[in-house]
């Protein structure tokens, strides 16, 4: 695991000027959601919806959340793909601008498509479970459900060009596979994410400086050396680049 994260360190600075410029699109994607009438609440730098104000929004307020939703889908995305070509690039010893010029837009629309699936089916069983007046208990298991399937997606798409619905359940088979990995990841997204709130806390009085300033810096430096860790985790499956 050592040498994983020595690894991801050493390709997240060896392309640390091209990791940046790809991880732009991140910042437009967690800032897209301040500018919705979504009923969310931010902590740790995400956003999180409170589902049980679902009911109370208008159709305008819906078309809104939803075009908000797609455009920061689709910016999620390209951050998502273009720092796993990154990697991918890389790994095989190719130009980084090569391999991400050729298949981009590519692996993006693909992203961007099975998220926004997923996003629909998770709104329509979320609204059906609320409407039956369920507790909260299901309504976390299918969240996390959705997110097992989800945290490989990329990696298997853009690392070994699966197809949607494969790449959705190959995330399962992984992680089922090396559960430790999964955990300690997870582990250190919490901790990286938590030390940037407690930072922005310590640094600003002013709630939407310290927004501002965990937006930057999770959208540039945490989020891209994750996804890059995660892409190191998923090539573990094959022996020659452990």
């Amino acid at each position: 695991m050592f040498e994983v994260i020595k690894n991801s360190i050493e390709t997240y600075t060896k392309y640390l000027g091209m990791i940046l410029f790809f991880s732009i699109p991140f910042i437009i994607s967690l800032l897209l959601p301040l500018f919705s009438p979504a009923p969310v609440f931010s902590a740790l730098g995400g956003y999180f919806l409170r589902s049980g104000s679902i009911p109370e929004l208008t159709n305008v307020d819906l078309v809104v959340i939803a075009l908000s939703v797609g455009f920061s889908l689709l910016f999620l995305s390209l951050a998502l793909v273009a720092v796993t070509l990154v990697v991918k690039a890389s790994r095989t010893r190719t130009r980084v601008s090569a391999e991400a010029m050729r298949n981009l837009t590519k692996y993006t629309l693909i992203v961007f498509a099975i998220f926004a699936v997923v996003k629909v089916v998770q709104i329509l069983i979320l609204s059906y479970l609320l409407s039956i007046g369920t507790g909260e208990l299901p309504l976390l298991l299918l969240n996390f459900f959705i997110f097992l399937g989800m945290f490989y997606l990329a990696p298997a798409i853009v690392l070994e060009e699966k197809k949607p619905v494969p790449a959705f359940f190959s995330s399962f088979k992984h992680i089922s596979r090396r559960p430790m990995n999964f955990i300690t990841w997870l582990v250190m997204a919490f901790l990286l994410i938590y030390v940037v709130s407690s930072l922005s806390f310590m640094m600003f009085s002013d709630a939407m400086m310290r927004q501002g300033f965990t937006i930057i810096v999770n959208s540039l430096f945490i989020l891209p050396f994750l996804v890059v860790l995660q892409a190191h985790l998923y090539m573990l499956k094959y022996t020659i680049v452990r």
